[in-house]
């Protein structure tokens, strides 16, 4: 994506998975399918998945030759639970042992959970990474390149029935299908998108999509989304701070 690209297009795709599973290689295979830019942020050592189910630092490097690798704290603890210095060493260790595997710098991130303060913003500034992903959802906004927020989680989240019901425009019937299925959810996002401007951030996780058995609806997302003339497909460390509307 050249640099032009980048800064004039109106609308721009990109898309981040979390956590480090060894799933995410399969959903790499997805996005290539497709044309689509990842991020794919990492914790290399997640507490939350078992060992065998880490995706292993040679799966990290080869996904690292076809999308960007983020941080994502060393072992994916809560960052509010530590003291300030101790998030800050997990936010500096797993940056560093995550570009100590991959063999170039680390400079984006993402707050595991989402869950954050104004210290970790911060920390993350003071770390050199040039974009922070939090975990709001429903936006088409570029957002604080620090605080970056999304817009559909490959996920159903049952708190979405308002955004659901001004997305299909107070129609109950089109309302309960997007409540229902985030699948149709995220091409409505997209086709507001396209209308609008703006960014349209699909992100996830691999060991999510697998637990609902979503790969279908994720497949039918991208495909959605692909392969559209004047859409930029970024990753987030290259998202603009400002899309022109």
């Amino acid at each position: 994506m050249t640099e032009g690209t980048r800064v004039h297009s109106r609308v721009v795709v990109t898309t981040s998975w979390d956590d480090g599973h060894r799933l995410d290689d399969r959903l790499g295979g997805l996005l290539d399918r497709y044309g689509i830019a990842g991020t794919f942020y990492i914790a290399p050592h997640n507490v939350e998945i078992a060992a065998r189910d880490r995706l292993s630092p040679a799966g990290v490097r080869e996904l690292a030759e076809r999308f960007e690798i983020g941080g994502h704290t060393l072992t994916h603890r809560r960052l509010p639970m530590l003291t300030d210095s101790a998030a800050a060493d997990e936010m500096r260790a797993g940056k560093e042992e995550l570009e100590g595997t991959v063999g170039t710098a680390v400079t984006s991130f993402c707050y595991p959970r989402g869950e954050y303060t104004s210290a970790h913003v911060a920390s993350a500034r003071a770390m050199g990474f040039r974009r922070a992903r939090t975990v709001r959802r429903n936006s088409l906004a570029a957002g604080p390149p620090l605080e970056l927020p999304t817009t559909v989680h490959a996920y159903a989240h049952r708190v979405d029935g308002p955004v659901a019901l001004r997305l299909a425009r107070l129609r109950p019937w089109t309302a309960a299908g997007l409540y229902l299925r985030w699948d149709d959810l995220a091409l409505r996002w997209f086709d507001l998108c396209l209308e609008r401007g703006g960014v349209f951030h699909l992100w996830g996780h691999s060991w999510e999509v697998e637990a609902h058995r979503d790969w279908h609806r994720l497949e039918r997302v991208l495909a959605h989304i692909s392969g559209r003339p004047g859409v930029g497909y970024l990753s987030n460390r290259d998202l603009p701070g400002q899309v022109r509307r």
